[in-house]
């Protein structure tokens, strides 16, 4: 049995522990928030680890650029763009770096600042697509490589997915967001286009859903969620988009406004482009494998 002055006690400590506990997290510093993405780097760069291509730069972070090195950055508030050659050391505060040592940066305006419209990017992050599963009874998944989880500028889009096996059959079936039965068809391949009789609405959510069963009895399906853009957004993408040729930096930062604006599939053709041109760069390969 605890006594009543070892139980005060106790009860004491546990209050000024939490008492500490909430004081730490009001201290909390600035630094643990993204202020910054990197939108091209060459050479050697290092921050408290390497830095690539989307990385996120937290406020008071030292980046070190050797010599030759060069570094493009994007505030994430302002959309302002630094471009940094080294060597030279830099600390990113809250609205902008200073130069601790080496040249003065170059900054411009966001990439995306056209029209006179401002418009700001996020950080990216690499996710699974996801799979909606329609049946009850176990099944394996049919990998589905468009408008899964997207918004598409397409108005006409095209299904497409991984086949299981060659010369498979496919149930392919197309809802609306009442569950009405838009289009279905019997299909073999992996690519579907609606014929033309059949319009889809923009701004209307639909689901795709692919089955099939093999000869073995084994059955798969997976089922995917999508809508058309509407014409505002439409727009504002073609008047983002980078012209043919843009540096490296501005495909970047419209890429990751595309995904954003839920445009995963569009973002997709810029990864696997700029992935291609820059190899190494692990997070771009994954954003392009998706």
């Amino acid at each position: 049995m605890v006594n009543s002055d070892s139980g005060s006690r106790w009860r004491r400590a546990l209050a000024l522990a939490i008492f500490v506990s909430w004081l730490v997290a009001l201290a909390t510093p600035a630094w643990a928030e993204s202020i910054a993405l990197v939108t091209d780097v060459s050479g050697r760069v290092t921050g408290q680890g390497p830095v690539t291509i989307l990385s996120e730069i937290a406020a008071d972070t030292r980046v070190q650029l050797e010599s030759g090195a060069r570094l493009v950055v994007i505030y994430f508030r302002s959309g302002d763009e630094y471009t940094f050659t080294g060597p030279a050391q830099i600390q990113f505060r809250t609205t902008e770096p200073q130069v601790l040592s080496g040249a003065k940066p170059q900054k411009r305006a966001s990439p995306l600042r056209k029209g006179g419209k401002d418009v700001t990017i996020k950080p990216v992050s690499v996710t699974q697509a996801a799979y909606v599963m329609r049946s009850g009874r176990p099944t394996a998944r049919i990998k589905l490589l468009t408008l899964s989880g997207t918004k598409t500028l397409d108005a006409s889009p095209e299904f497409r997915w991984q086949e299981i096996e060659p010369g498979a059959k496919y149930r392919f079936e197309l809802t609306d967001d009442t569950g009405r039965s838009v289009y279905e068809s019997d299909v073999t391949g992996s690519a579907l286009k609606l014929p033309l009789p059949v319009r889809l609405r923009e701004g209307v959510p639909y689901t795709w859903e692919l089955s099939a069963r093999l000869a073995d009895g084994r059955r798969y399906v997976s089922a995917g969620d999508f809508s058309i853009v509407t014409p505002q957004l439409r727009a504002e993408a073609d008047a983002l988009r980078p012209a043919a040729g843009a540096p490296v930096s501005e495909r970047v930062a419209f890429a990751a406004w595309l995904e954003q604006m839920e445009l995963k599939d569009e973002a997709r053709k810029y990864w696997r482009v700029l992935a291609a041109e820059r190899p190494e760069d692990a997070k771009l390969k994954a954003l392009a494998a998706e």
